[in-house]
């Protein structure tokens, strides 16, 4: 990828091809055959293989520099005004030179990109070369070392050529003999090579080879690097072939030689071991903060940070503003919750309450202003966005990059799903380790992805809460049954003393007959009905008109085939008229035939003679002649009522057997929640040397578990304490919970809940009078049915070889394992502000280097630090050096470690920086 095609500042990977050879190198087929290579050529074919930097290193020659930087220069001045030849990409060339040293072997000198034909040419003349120019024809007449010396001091760095291949033909350094252990050049001058020369790496060409057991200690400290050695661009040597990763700030010899001192695995790798994406971002990054009006910021123009997507440090004395690029980072994302979860005493929380106060006057507290305006950038992917934050809460939150400017996001949402980050301040940490577990478990929970499981559960409480509500209804109605039976034992009585009378058989028939009115009334109803919906329908079967301007007589078969539609669905309408008007008649002929006709008549000689009946005991005096019928009626309705309150307790029944597996779901529910958390710390603990940590279901702190019990039953002040926390033989609640062993919690919560249900009868007095109101209220034992404490973590750290409860350790043991954990999982970027506070140089090295080196492979990093072990040693890929000056803070210096101006500023700044530069780079030099 060219220089200006990755949009990130700080260090990055660069393609290395750190040998290879032009026409200027007599053995090869371009020199010796008179072909036509032209400078731009050449070029294009490194371009070609997507190679950045390339070491122009013919055999003791530097003839071809110059024309190739002209060329270059030429092809990057059309590209600048938008003419650029075919296949151009942005290429360094590195000045070099294979030589031919005194002693039988090759080395390579590699000069800074703004060196010359020159360079090489007085290199040359001072080591002494007696052969042809281009040709290997010849060597040095000085010695190993003197040469290794005259490349230093001309400023290159000198690399053994192919310094393992095995026979004397490869001319390399440290071949060895016939396949021995031994070196093929004298031992002795090895040594004196390696005790002077100051090497940084060497060109190996087969990682399987090891070096002469007489140097191998002094070589297994050296960059192994891989270059092409390109005499001809067919075969296996062609441009892109064999090439170094290197990563630089920006492509010159400092970069390349800090880079060489990290050696491989750092800042070194080569293109033979397997697959590398040196580009690969993390899905979500920040790419930059812009802070702007705050009152000690951004001021007259806004502070702005760029980032990288690996390690970015903030560094800087006290008071230069780097915990404000935290603070501005956490209002931007909204995650000041987090520290609201806190103590309200916390040192993390207060001093970010006090940041976040308006200041209104020179002498108020506060460091925003009613027009401060936070902007952080964000890239999801290959979606650009940008969070706003402004003092006065106006305007849009979420802007997206559209058509090269910010536009407003359909989606004003601002979440952990849609911008996840994590922010620490080491106060922060310090304070999850101790009273702050539950947040730790929300943290937790965000990074498992718990919260599914957690819906689930409330779904499953909601479910039973509803349940519980219809079994109540249910019971309610069912209160009225035995009512119900009464009634009905009632009106039979009455009307068997009725049907003993004369008149019992007048009275029977008349029921029959009304009872079949209804049904028989209810039949036709019911044709009738048909009737109509059927005469009802051709209406509805109308298809749209076409208008006649959008068909031709061209569209004449279309038009044909629509009136044939027409005439289907014309004759489904006459069809279905038929089908009513032929069920109009069957009802017709129903109520004509001979059978209904009998029927009715039988049912109207019963009316007739129930009337008669009336009127004859009307006569005789009876006071209720209608008490029959009403009996009857009323009888009949009984019997109805009683047949769906029947039904209802076999509905009652099932319900409750519902109840009670939906109870059982949630149990099983919450226990998924507890299952998922504990093999997610698990996971990301796996192997862990600092930390451990067990997810303790239903948790184990006795004041926690008070809380969660005085919330249930809403008695959130010191009330019923010899039920609730009483640690005596007789045993609070709470306290019985916190002492149950893991595996029998379970059993202890539903203990618990019984004792709430039933109002135990060891339970207090007042308690127990209390309890028995609050049942009152039929949603109360549905609560206390579903209530489950929260779990809790049990943190422990090694000591002296030991596992130890966290609660035992320093606030910096407490704060390192911690601090483990948070760094051992997750991809999102993650904000650290001074993490090494109350840390040992033995845990800033062991644990925050370490874990940073390895976390920024798979996120993005943002770490606030006042240590300089942090920056270096971690390798960060850009460093934000923070100054103060005239009441603002600002950004002093940005830029790679590999910049001499950044190491300067961090030595400057950070107590111990030079000691650390030194440590890092020990065969460095003088200069840091």
């Amino acid at each position: 990828m060219p220089e200006t095609a990755w949009p990130y500042p700080g260090s990055r990977w660069w393609k290395f091809d750190f040998h290879t050879h032009t026409p200027a190198s007599t053995d090869t087929p371009w020199h010796r055959n008179g072909l036509t290579l032209t400078p731009q050529d050449w070029l294009l074919k490194y371009m070609a293989a997507g190679i950045d930097c390339v070491a122009v290193t013919d055999h003791n020659s530097g003839a071809w520099i110059d024309p190739l930087k002209a060329a270059y220069a030429e092809m990057k001045a059309l590209a600048d005004g938008g003419q650029a030849p075919a296949g151009f990409r942005e290429l360094t060339l590195f000045p070099g030179v294979e030589i031919s040293v005194s002693g039988g072997f090759h080395l390579l000198a590699i000069f800074d990109p703004t060196q010359t034909t020159r360079t090489i040419t007085d290199l040359l003349a001072a080591v002494r070369y007696q052969g042809t120019d281009g040709d290997s024809d010849g060597v040095t007449r000085e010695g190993p070392e003197d040469v290794f010396q005259a490349v230093l001091a001309a400023g290159g760095i000198p690399i053994p050529a192919h310094a393992d291949r095995p026979d004397d033909g490869g001319k390399g350094l440290l071949a060895r003999r016939n396949d021995s252990n031994a070196s093929r050049l004298d031992a002795n001058t090895l040594r004196g090579i390696f005790d002077s020369a100051q090497l940084l790496a060497v060109e190996w060409e087969d990682m399987t080879r090891n070096a002469p057991t007489c140097v191998q200690a002094q070589v297994d400290k050296l960059a192994r690097v891989l270059g092409s050695d390109c005499h001809t661009f067919q075969g296996p040597g062609a441009p892109g072939s064999r090439y170094t990763w290197v990563k630089m700030g920006s492509p010159r010899l400092e970069g390349l030689r800090l880079a060489l001192l990290d050696g491989n695995g750092i800042s070194i790798r080569r293109s033979d071991e397997g697959a590398f994406d040196p580009f690969r971002v993390p899905a979500h990054l920040v790419t930059a903060i812009e802070i702007e009006h705050a009152r000690f910021m951004g001021n007259g123009a806004p502070a702005r940070l760029a980032c990288s997507p690996f390690f970015n440090a903030v560094v800087g004395g006290r008071g230069t503003g780097k915990s404000t690029v935290v603070h501005a980072l956490r209002l931007a994302a909204r995650r000041d919750q987090e520290l609201a979860a806190l103590p309200a005493g916390s040192e993390p929380r207060t001093q970010f309450e006090a940041f976040r106060k308006v200041a209104n006057g020179r002498d108020d507290k506060g460091a925003v202003r009613a027009n401060t305006v936070i902007r952080v950038e964000w890239q999801h992917e290959a979606d650009r966005r940008r969070l706003l934050w402004r003092a006065d809460g106006q305007g849009t939150v979420v802007e997206e990059w559209r058509g090269g400017r910010w536009e407003p996001s359909a989606s004003q949402s601002v979440n952990a799903a849609r911008f996840p980050l994590r922010i620490f301040s080491q106060g922060q940490i310090a304070a999850l380790a101790g009273g702050g577990r539950q947040t730790l478990l929300g943290i937790i929970d965000e990074a498992a992805q718990i919260e599914p499981l957690r819906q689930t559960v409330e779904e499953a409480r909601r479910t039973y809460f509803t349940q519980r509500a219809r079994l109540r209804e249910m019971d309610g109605k069912l209160a009225g049954l035995a009512e119900v039976d009464r009634k009905l034992e009632e009106s039979g009585r009455k009307l068997a003393a009725l049907s003993q009378a004369d008149h019992a058989a007048v009275l029977r028939a008349y029921a029959q007959a009304q009872h079949q009115a209804r049904e028989v009334k209810g039949v036709l109803e019911q044709l009738n009905a048909a009737t109509k919906r059927i005469a009802d329908l051709p209406e509805q079967l109308v298809l749209d008109d076409w208008s006649s301007q959008h068909f031709t007589e061209q569209d004449a078969d279309l038009l044909s085939w629509r009136q044939g539609l027409d005439a289907q669905l014309e004759q489904v309408r006459i069809e279905l008229l038929e089908r009513a008007r032929k069920l109009a008649a069957v009802v017709e002929s129903a109520q004509a035939d001979e059978r209904y006709v009998q029927w009715r008549e039988r049912a109207q000689a019963a009316q007739q003679a129930h009337s008669a009946l009336q009127q004859q005991l009307v006569a005789q005096g009876v006071s209720d002649p209608q008490a029959f019928a009403r009996l009857t009626q009323e009888r009949q309705q009984l019997e109805a009522q009683r047949k769906t309150l029947q039904q209802m307790q076999g509905d009652r029944q099932a319900l409750v057997t519902q109840i009670d597996a939906q109870r059982a779901l949630f149990d099983e529910k919450r226990r998924a929640v507890t299952q998922a958390r504990a093999a997610f710390v698990q996971q990301a603990l796996d192997r862990n040397p600092y930390v451990r940590i067990s997810v303790v279901p239903f948790g184990f702190e006795a004041k926690q578990l008070e809380r969660e019990l005085r919330e249930l039953i809403d008695v959130t002040d010191d009330r019923f304490a010899d039920d609730i926390l009483n640690d005596d033989a007789s045993g609070g609640m709470a306290f019985d919970l916190a002492q149950a062993d893991d595996a029998a919690k379970a059993q202890v919560v539903e203990a618990v809940r019984q004792r709430l249900l039933t109002t135990d009868a060891n339970l207090g007095g007042r308690l127990r009078n209390y309890l028995q109101r609050q049942h009152e209220k039929p949603e109360f034992a549905d609560r206390i049915s579903t209530w489950s404490p929260e779990d809790d973590l049990r943190i422990e750290y090694q000591r002296d070889g030991r596992w130890t409860a966290i609660s035992q350790g320093s606030q910096g043991q407490r704060s390192a394992a911690l601090l483990a954990f948070l760094l051992a999982f997750g991809e999102e970027p993650i904000v650290l502000d001074q993490p090494e506070d109350d840390l040992d140089n033995h845990l800033i090295y062991e644990l925050i280097v370490q874990q940073i080196r390895e976390n920024k492979l798979r996120r993005q990093l943002i770490v606030v630090t006042h240590n300089p072990n942090v920056v270096v040693n971690g390798d960060a890929e850009l460093v934000h050096v923070m100054e103060f000056g005239r009441g603002q803070c600002f950004v002093q210096q940005s830029g790679a470690l590999q910049d001499k101006a950044v190491r300067d500023e961090v030595c400057r700044v950070m107590e111990g920086g030079r000691d650390a530069f030194e440590r890092r780079w020990k065969r460095l030099g003088r200069e840091v």
